[in-house]
């Protein structure tokens, strides 16, 4: 296969699966270079660093070398740059969100063209639907490379929709990881559109052989960006909720961002400070010993007004791959990883006294938290098995045939 151009926003992070993706196709002897348009990031797992090498940010509105590029091609391809950016701003004219980024992103595109040409890459990859999708088409349309994308959450899928059934109609194929995000692309880009619905699923070696060993005192974790979507002050008001039942389980969050202040200020008034523990970001080594000792694992996620939500958090499918049980909402796709009654129990979005109940029954019948436990490992093992769900990845970027769909997954 030759080279491949990943655009994404920044990289490598915490998240794991686009890197994951990259580390993997590298692994099979494909070149990759990964373009960011936003500056890297400081904290990401160290498993990755590997990743940094291959990583170039292209997205400074101020880096003459992209408006250098800008000019290059306006006057190589004006009949191939001109409509497509009128396509594209008009396609934008109902958001000033999409019409900012796009025009902002420009340069980069352009950059970005110029940089694939130069490896001699053959397919240029939109790791996310919004920009650096509309990035990777622009800089596909400038240089004739194929192009793809994917489509993860409310951030690139939900918040615009500017442009999107164009690129989606455009790419030899959208990957996207959530059932219902599958079903809304195909009802945007038409027949058309070739939707791929792909779990990014988990490495199952990574838990053979681990066991759980449950603190004496029930813990609850959770884990990811302290962001509104996570719904994490809905996880601080049940406690609160259950303190005053006399139960205090303690609650570990483990991720940092801008809700962090929010979430202490809950926890003081509601008289649950003692029990909550903000770690920050930590390892993925440190992590699976945590998930060992927790008891449940929470995730009241939630889809916020401008359509922003989840998708699938690889965290919940790792924790139910270390028979970690899961207690979610029932927004966001979380129904197509958490069985009810099963591997966990989902609730009503935004309601925290729902959330209490839930812990609250599965903390005082631990043998039932143990049978959720066994039934967890099980269901991973099969829709998300992570070497299974890539080489359907990889299928469709060797641009193979439809690649046959995984136990449990729908068209």
């Amino acid at each position: 296969m030759k080279p491949i151009a990943y655009v994404t926003t920044t990289f490598p992070t915490f998240a794991a699966f686009i890197e994951n993706e990259i580390l993997r196709l590298r692994r099979r002897g494909v070149a990759v270079r990964v373009y960011t348009l936003r500056p890297l990031r400081a904290n990401f797992q160290p498993e990755y660093a590997a990743l940094l090498p291959i990583t170039v940010c292209v997205g400074s509105p101020l880096d003459p070398r992209s408006w250098a590029a800008l000019l290059g091609w306006l006057m190589r391809r004006p009949r191939v740059l001109v409509p497509e950016v009128a396509r594209l701003l008009w396609a934008s004219r109902g958001s000033l969100y999409a019409l900012a980024g796009h025009l902002g992103y420009l340069p980069a595109a352009a950059r970005v063209a110029t940089l694939i040409e130069a490896d001699g890459a053959e397919r240029v990859h939109g790791a996310w639907a919004h920009f650096p999708a509309t990035v990777a088409y622009l800089a596909a349309r400038l240089t004739g490379c194929r192009f793809s994308m994917a489509g993860h959450a409310g951030s690139d899928l939900y918040r615009t929709q500017a442009f999107l059934a164009q690129k989606a109609r455009a790419a030899d194929f959208v990957a996207t990881c959530v059932r219902g995000n599958a079903d809304m692309l195909r009802a945007l880009a038409g027949d058309g559109a070739r939707i791929e619905w792909i779990y990014h699923g988990v490495d199952r070696s990574r838990f053979n052989g681990v066991g759980r060993a449950r603190d004496p005192e029930p813990l609850l974790v959770a884990v990811g960006r302290l962001a509104e979507t996570k719904g994490f002050d809905l996880a601080v008001e049940a406690l609160a909720v259950l303190a005053r039942r006399g139960i205090r389980p303690r609650v570990m969050f483990v991720g940092d961002g801008p809700e962090r202040p929010r979430l202490e200020r809950l926890a003081r008034e509601g008289g649950v400070a003692p029990q909550v523990e903000i770690r920050g970001w930590i390892a993925q080594t440190e992590l699976l010993p945590l998930y060992r000792r927790a008891w449940l694992l929470l995730a009241p996620s939630r889809v916020l007004a401008n359509g922003r939500r989840d998708g699938i958090p690889n965290v919940i499918v790792e924790a139910l791959a270390m028979g970690l049980p899961c207690v979610g909402a029932r927004a966001a796709g979380l129904e197509e990883a958490i069985v009810h009654g099963e591997t966990g129990w989902l609730v009503p979005p935004e309601d925290p006294v729902a959330l209490a109940d839930a812990i609250e029954a599965l903390i005082r019948e631990p043998a039932r938290i143990d049978r959720m436990s066994d039934a967890a490992r099980s269901s991973v093992a099969d829709a998300f098995y992570a070497d299974r769900n890539f080489e359907r990845l990889y299928a469709l970027f060797a641009g193979g045939g439809r690649a046959a769909r995984p136990a449990g997954a729908g068209s």
